[in-house]
């Protein structure tokens, strides 16, 4: 794989494990924030985690063998690149634009632009903070690289510039500055605390936080266990034990279950900003019935094999799929079979007494 090549694929598989594994997180602060979450803002922080990681990838990789590093110099002269630009042809516009100097500048300049914008456009913050942390982020890389990455290496791989730093830093300022303009046409957006209508794509992704938060729940915790066993151990990740899967799955179990008795809704939809009124039969019962045929249902059908089990939950999954996109404000089966409407926190919040 081409030292081009390597760097991209790297970024691009590891930035999509880093964006599921924050996505509840991110939707949580989107809603709250900001009201909702919509596809372009997505969209970004998606590209966002990818960026982060291209950052680190085409400025560490390849990483050479221990055997075969050849230390770097340190460039720590200001603006030798005009120096260095200076030393091959400027007579003519197809001369500076071959210059290796001057790509170079560029190069850096370019390779942080996209920083600058996206901490304005998902952390809402202005040039100053942009272009301070342009700043770390490229001081953060040349310190790594002329540590030999943090003393892996005898010495630095890669050339530590002081020219790079300051380019790195102007491209995260020119970024913050070109994001103003994506903002001035998003000047009209609801207000965070206006109550929004229970599309479809609000509640699967309600639904998706659900199974994130159960599946990278337990993920999470067998990788810690087995990560600290290994440091504590002969240094071997094992499979985790029965104790360790029980606690992966009884924990966020336990925690839906809370969820969905004590106000009628899963941590999805907490998430999102779901609320359930019951409008058929006891409450307790209700809820009772929503979390047995919606995400304790689920979770419990994964677990528990009986003859058919596997059968049942295809069924519940297939069932409570279809209804979500046909029952009124796409409630679901659990919603249905409950007796529960459901409604924006924000809108039930302005008509309670």
């Amino acid at each position: 794989m081409s030292s081009f090549v390597l760097p991209a694929f790297v970024a691009v598989l590891v930035g999509c494990g880093i964006a599921v594994l924050a996505f509840v997180p991110f939707v949580a602060i989107s809603y709250r924030r900001r009201g909702g979450l919509t596809f372009w803002r997505t969209l970004i922080w998606l590209a966002a985690a990818i960026y982060a990681m291209a950052l680190w990838t085409y400025t560490l990789l390849p990483v050479p063998p221990a055997d075969e590093v050849t230390c770097a110099a340190v460039q720590l002269v200001p603006f030798q690149f005009v120096s260095d630009i200076l030393s091959f042809d400027t007579g003519s516009v197809r001369a500076l634009m071959t210059n290796p100097a001057v790509l170079q500048a560029a190069l850096n300049v370019i390779l942080f632009v996209p920083l600058g914008w996206f901490v304005r456009q998902l952390a809402g913050r202005g040039i100053v903070v942009a272009t301070i942390t342009g700043l770390a982020a490229s001081a953060l890389i040349e310190v790594t690289q002329i540590t030999g990455i943090w003393g892996i290496y005898s010495c630095a791989y890669r050339v530590f510039d002081v020219d790079d730093l300051m380019m790195n830093t102007f491209g995260a300022f020119l970024g913050s500055l070109a994001s103003l303009l994506l903002l001035r046409r998003q000047e009209g957006l609801q207000a965070p605390d206006a109550p929004r209508p229970l599309t479809l794509t609000r509640r699967l992704t309600g639904i998706l936080c659900d199974l994130l938060i159960w599946g990278l729940f337990g993920w999470t915790v067998a990788l810690a266990v087995g990560v600290i066993a290994a440091v504590l151990g002969d240094g071997t990740i094992t499979e985790p034990g029965q104790i360790v899967t029980f606690i992966g799955f009884a924990l966020p179990f336990a925690a839906q279950l809370f969820s969905v008795l004590s106000r009628g809704v899963t941590l999805g939809e907490r998430l999102v900003l779901i609320a359930a009124v019951q409008v058929r039969g006891p409450v307790a019962v209700g809820r009772v019935l929503r979390f047995l045929f919606g995400i304790g249902g689920y979770m419990l059908l994964s677990q528990w094999t009986f003859p058919l089990s596997g059968l049942l939950l295809f069924f519940l999954v297939v069932v409570s799929a279809v209804m979500v996109f046909t029952t009124r404000r796409h409630r679901g089966l659990a919603c249905v079979v409950s007796g529960t409407e459901i409604d924006d926190v924000r809108a039930t919040a302005a008509t309670a007494p």
